[in-house]
């Protein structure tokens, strides 16, 4: 018997087939690269019970070949990831030419760029990159060949999620060659062109060049931020709708040299191939132009190629080829958003015009198929995004319409216009992210409203998931009063302190604004009496743009001269630009914040290190009990520090190897909380871990155990060792 769903979206069984061999070979990979040798077990026993349920036929023996494929594939990738990691690079001098893999780009301690060695040195597989980093602005893009003089390392790690082995600090960069292949030649200057125009123009002309090939580098992180929180960051991320658009103005461009179907198709191959370069391979383009490629020889060759068959048929032939793409969640979401457009579109609401209805069930149907990769990746989704995207979407793809043709001709109204779209995009997300975001809850209602639409008992129904979608944006944690939470955001730091009175005070706001909003917003905080930087470094500086601007600051105190940071300088202009009142740390003041004593103890003195120029805070409650909130002071400051003494210590620098052991001791704390999350550099030592456990302290790890909530209501007595470790609220409770 045929299934209504299925003809409602106009598919056959030969479809669903495609699309069942193209999910198996993405699990198999995923399972392979989650769970290494030991999910070809969990392959062969779903194959196995499947095939006594219903026999070897065709489609199940493709099923399971194909999740063997993807085993395959993604126990490759994650056997070459450890490889490039355990590979030994000795440290020394370094005269040597090197092909970059990517384009340089600036952190806070200066310019990178992951490369591989051209020619490959004797002893060192061509295919281990290593990362190159310098002071000074890094020449050339990804593809280019430079020769580099200076001082290697051993150290290795990751960079955007790429491994590498070997980094050299570069002293002198004597040439640069560019690659003379014609893909790379047109896709280097293709980038080179919309950057040179567009590029520190503005954040309005930074988001167009996102739209255009990807590159968001020049937009401010808040921006970002309020995109994502709006539900439109993927429209910075280059996918089907710029391919399509792409190769209908490559088409028209060339004129009567693409008539005829095959001079076309090979015109729209060759475009592709000049767009995933000039985009930099983002998966999401990746999966689009394989896709198109797919549509283009199926017209050809006189295939009946439809979208789903063509999708299904992408992530085989994707995830066999570059296994690392099965836990991308780029190309996750891409493949999921494409999906959610199938099915929305002809599912649209018949209540629309046609062409309406479309957009609107492309729209929904999109948002509510990436919904659970971006709760499981960001902790939320915007409330806001189907209509944000009803909204943006147009504006868009008329703007990048108009800005490739103005940078491609020259014509410098066309930008103007395409900037005027884009600057409303951003107005669009900067209104959207005030609002609420959901959570697990709020996409189960979404999802039953769906499943409910032709039910007899609609109001009602709407009623019930209206309420659950209400709850899903309440609060979910409680903030002790008077006490602390040591937020779990991640590789950094973010505390805060409640008072018994209602005052609130936020201590540095992590790596990520995002992190830190979703925090802010499980425990309810919407105003702030007192936020304070400790020092400089981004993972402590990045996610206060989540609060300055958008929740009510009463002061901020900032760290003093001289150290700066691209982060920290950022912070310091959104307060100016505010209004928000501010000054430096005062060093050797008490404050009364209710119940609460707030005493700033450090910086000392002027230290070369940003480090040990950490604000040092202790912070007493009525009963006695002290926290002592260090931010990432290393040994000189420490010995500065000597005879302060704390019931709870926040350890500093996420327990580097950097502290003074004897120090961490002398504090006496009886709980001590390492704020860490991930990471390269081996945070916590185990050195300081046990050193602080000898001490006579229980230690809390945020990346184990989650937020770490402090009672500062309790006497001095109740955080005994022997006692209960404060309490804290769980991981997945808080969306920590």
């Amino acid at each position: 018997m045929p299934s209504p769903f299925r003809e409602t979206l106009g598919v056959e069984g030969r479809t669903w087939a495609v699309v069942a061999v193209g999910a198996a070979t993405w699990a198999g990979a995923a399972a392979a690269r989650w769970w290494g040798g030991a999910a070809i077990v969990a392959v062969f026993a779903a194959g196995a019970v499947l095939v006594a349920a219903f026999g070897w036929r065709p489609v199940i023996g493709a099923v399971v070949v194909a999740s063997l494929a993807g085993w395959w594939s993604g126990h490759g990738s994650a056997v070459r990831e450890q490889a490039i990691l355990s590979h030994e690079t000795p440290a020394g001098q370094a005269d040597l030419g090197v092909r970059l893999l990517t384009d340089p780009r600036q952190g806070d301690f200066g310019w990178h760029a992951l490369a591989v060695a051209d020619p490959p040195e004797p002893g060192r597989p061509a295919a281990v990159p290593m990362l190159i980093g310098s002071t000074e602005p890094l020449p050339g893009v990804a593809g280019d060949r430079l020769t580099i003089e200076g001082w290697r390392s051993g150290r290795r790690g990751t960079v955007r999620g790429a491994p590498y082995s070997g980094v050299v600090t570069v002293e002198a960069v004597t040439a640069v060659e560019s690659p003379r292949a014609w893909w790379w030649a047109a896709g280097n200057g293709a980038r080179r062109r919309v950057l040179d125009r567009l590029r520190g123009r503005g954040p309005v002309r930074a988001l167009l060049a996102g739209f255009l090939v990807g590159e968001t580098g020049d937009v401010p992180d808040a921006d970002m931020e309020a995109m994502r929180r709006a539900g439109l960051s993927h429209l910075v991320a280059v996918s089907g709708s710029n391919v399509s658009l792409f190769l209908t103005l490559t088409v028209i461009a060339l004129g009567p040299l693409g008539t005829g179907p095959r001079r076309r198709a090979a015109l729209g191959l060759a475009a592709l191939v000049v767009l995933v370069v000039a985009t930099r391979w983002e998966p999401s383009v990746v999966r689009a132009s394989i896709m198109a490629a797919l549509l283009l020889a199926g017209r050809v060759a006189g295939w009946a190629l439809d979208t789903p068959t063509a999708l299904g048929v992408t992530v085989s032939c994707a995830v066999v080829v570059s296994g690392e793409l099965a836990t991308d969640v780029g190309f996750a979401m891409s493949v999921l958003a494409t999906a959610g457009v199938v099915a929305g579109s002809a599912l649209r609401p018949r209540a629309f015009p046609r062409p309406i209805g479309t957009l609107v069930g492309a729209t929904c149907g999109a948002q509510l198929a990436v919904a659970p990769v971006a709760l499981t990746v960001f902790g939320s989704v915007p409330l806001l995004a189907p209509l944000t995207n009803l909204a943006a979407i147009p504006i868009v793809s008329a703007a990048t319409a108009l800005g490739a043709v103005g940078i491609a001709t020259g014509l410098d109204p066309l930008v103007d216009l395409a900037a005027v779209g884009a600057a409303a995009v951003l107005a669009i997300a900067r209104v959207a992210a005030a609002w609420p975001q959901v959570g697990w809850t709020g996409l189960i209602g979404a999802v039953a409203a769906v499943a409910c639409l032709r039910s007899r008992w609609r109001p009602g129904v709407a009623l019930a998931i209206a309420g659950i979608v209400a709850w899903s944006v309440v609060p979910t944690s409680e903030l002790p009063r008077p006490g602390a939470v040591v937020l779990d955001v991640g590789q950094g730091d973010a505390v805060l302190v409640a008072s018994g009175g209602g005052a609130t005070m936020l201590v540095d706001g992590g790596p990520e604004p995002g992190a830190l909003d979703h925090k802010l917003l499980a425990y309810g905080v919407g105003r702030l009496d007192l936020v304070v930087l400790t020092h400089v470094h981004a993972d402590h500086a990045t996610g206060l743009e989540a609060v300055l601007g958008r929740r009510e600051v009463g002061e901020v105190w900032l760290p003093s001269p001289p150290h700066e940071t691209p982060a920290s300088v950022r912070v310091a202009e959104l307060v100016r630009e505010l209004g928000v009142p501010w000054r430096h740390a005062p060093v050797g003041e008490r404050l009364v914040l209710d119940d609460l004593v707030i005493e700033v103890l450090g910086p000392k003195r002027r230290y070369a290190s940003p480090n040990d120029q950490s604000v040092v805070l202790r912070v007493t409650g009525p009963g006695g009990a002290r926290l002592l909130l260090t931010g990432d002071v290393e040994r000189h400051a420490q010995a500065d520090l000597a005879g302060v003494r704390a019931e709870v210590l926040k350890v500093p620098h996420q327990g580097a190897a950097t502290s003074d052991l004897e120090w961490l001791a002398s504090v006496g704390a009886r709980l001590a909380v390492v704020s860490v999350g991930p990471n390269d550099y081996g945070h916590p030592a185990p050195e300081v871990i046990a050193a602080l456990e000898s001490a006579g302290a229980v230690v809390h790890r945020t990346d184990q155990a989650g937020d770490a909530v402090i009672d500062l209501a309790a006497d001095v007595d109740d955080l005994a060792p022997d006692a209960e470790t404060p309490r804290h609220v769980p991981r997945g409770v808080d969306g920590g």
